[in-house]
């Protein structure tokens, strides 16, 4: 149904900022490492930078590298160690101090810890974890990489197509052979949003004659399209969740199982394979708290798939006392590919969580994708009144987090969103008057006109004057422009 409203008034979101470059000298690039290691804030730009840093400085001057390191972080490393017990920038250092045995590097030691097994999100860090061993071992060879293939243009983690090749034309110029980690990383970042900026630079990826430049071509062609998820509705098994202390998670819910992907299953590293196979997210993972968006950066331009693993960990915050994942969900708005219906589901159930603070990502998630005209609001609203219908959405949650929403302007938005929910909870649905007080609200402030829903028509013309009359009332009024 369309209805005539005036446009939102939201709050700018900031745009995806271009990586500066890594500091030139080694001084730079380990003050730079050094303050990524001992921070709280794990962004995708310090990380990267770092990363990038320290192999540019590798490449030009190894052993005045290796001096400054050992000076600042010496004492971070000070014995030898399997790369298995190191996590993140400390296999690199590691590396180049030469405190980890070579052989712990190779590809063939990269693998799953015992139990997670089908974990999103550990999938994910053993693609990070086989990036970082791979430039660690190339460290320790006598020829270590000019620079990396996979240092994303944005801080999303996302890489300019053009950019990765001029970067090959480098590699071919200097006989760099690149390592199949970092270009296997490489092109899951590749940008795909401006198909004339992609045809152009898989033309050029062609007339570099070389594997990689046709592989690149390739994936910017429908092989490295993000494949479309699947919805259905499931009831988990109760021992995956109980096993984490995680109560109540057993009633139906929604979930998208991510489809298949054939291309990530061929030319690229064993790690990397998981990511291209059908997953849901019903796992014992833990990894959601302690996340982080480095680990969202390894598919920068495919949240669709992300917010598909990531639903039922929004769920639990709806349906129990688990704080769950929504606090990803601005991070994911912020990411590239389609904003299809996997994340616009994660949105719904955040949108519905038991608890304020896990509402308020969710509203922020909303704000996000509106302001960059990329939320479907009637497919936000269809999917809130399945989840109403289920019971993971309560009416009075969501009432509270669309008064959040509106309060930054977006009232037509909202109103659109709470059209489609509304005949799902009137007229008797328990908070069903706190949802029409809300979309009410948002029809007046918005200056929606249209005609009035069926559920809402009738509740309005029952006798008497109640909260729930009134509102419908109210709605209708408005709607009809008086």
């Amino acid at each position: 149904m369309t209805w005539t409203a005036s446009q939102d008034i939201l709050p700018p979101v900031p745009p995806a900022r271009r990586l500066d470059p890594a500091p030139e000298g080694p001084v730079g690039a380990v003050e730079l490492t050094a303050s990524h290691l001992t921070s709280s804030a794990y962004t995708v730009s310090d990380f990267e930078r770092s990363l990038d840093g320290l192999v540019r400085e590798a490449h030009r001057d190894r052993r005045r590298l290796v001096r400054t390191l050992a000076d600042v972080l010496g004492d971070r490393h000070p014995e030898e160690a399997g790369a298995h017990r190191l996590g993140g920038l400390d296999v690199v250092v590691a590396s180049l101090l030469w405190r980890v045995p070579g052989y712990s590097l190779a590809p063939q030691y990269v693998r799953r810890g015992p139990g997670h097994g089908e974990c999103a999100q550990g999938g994910l860090e053993l693609v990070l974890t086989a990036r970082l061993r791979e430039i660690g071992y190339a460290l320790m060879s006598k020829e270590p990489l000019p620079f990396l293939l996979s240092t994303p243009t944005w801080d999303t983690g996302a890489l300019d197509a053009a950019e990765l090749v001029e970067r090959l034309t480098a590699y071919r110029r200097l006989g760099a052979l690149p390592g199949p980690a970092d270009f296997g990383q490489a092109l899951l970042r590749v940008r795909r949003g401006d198909p004339g900026a992609a045809g152009a630079a898989a033309a050029a990826a062609t007339r570099l004659g070389t594997a990689e430049g046709a592989r690149l071509a390739a994936w910017l062609g429908p092989e490295g399209e993000p494949a479309p998820a699947h919805r259905r509705v499931v009831e988990p098994d109760p021992a995956t969740h109980r096993a984490w202390r995680r109560t109540g998670a057993a009633a139906a819910q929604v979930a998208y199982r991510s489809a298949e992907r054939p291309a990530l299953q061929g030319e690229f590293p064993e790690p990397f394979r998981w990511l291209g196979r059908p997953h849901d997210g019903f796992t014992q993972c833990y990894h959601w708290h302690g996340g982080h968006p480095v680990r969202a950066s390894v598919l920068p331009e495919d949240r669709e798939t992300q917010a598909a693993w990531l639903l039922p960990q929004v769920t639990l915050a709806a349906t129990t006392d688990d704080p769950g994942g929504s606090w990803m969900l601005p991070h994911l708005a912020r990411l590239g590919g389609p904003a299809g219906p996997a994340l616009h589901a994660a949105l719904a159930a955040g949108l519905g969580g038991r608890y304020v603070e896990s509402r308020r990502p969710a509203v922020e998630a909303l704000l996000v994708l509106a302001d960059r005209g990329e939320l479907d609001a009637p497919l936000l609203g269809r999917e809130l009144a399945a989840m109403a219908a289920l019971g993971t959405v309560k009416p009075n949650r969501l009432a509270d987090a669309a008064r959040s929403a509106a309060a930054a302007g977006a009232h037509a938005t909202l109103w659109t969103v709470l059209a489609e929910v509304l005949p799902a909870l009137l007229p008797s649905v328990r908070g069903a008057g706190e949802v029409l007080a809300v979309a009410a609200s948002c029809a007046e402030r918005a200056g929606a006109t249209g005609r009035v829903p069926d559920a809402v028509a009738t509740v309005a013309s029952r006798r008497g004057s109640s909260g729930l009359v009134s509102e419908a009332r109210r709605l209708s009024a408005a709607l009809a422009g008086t």
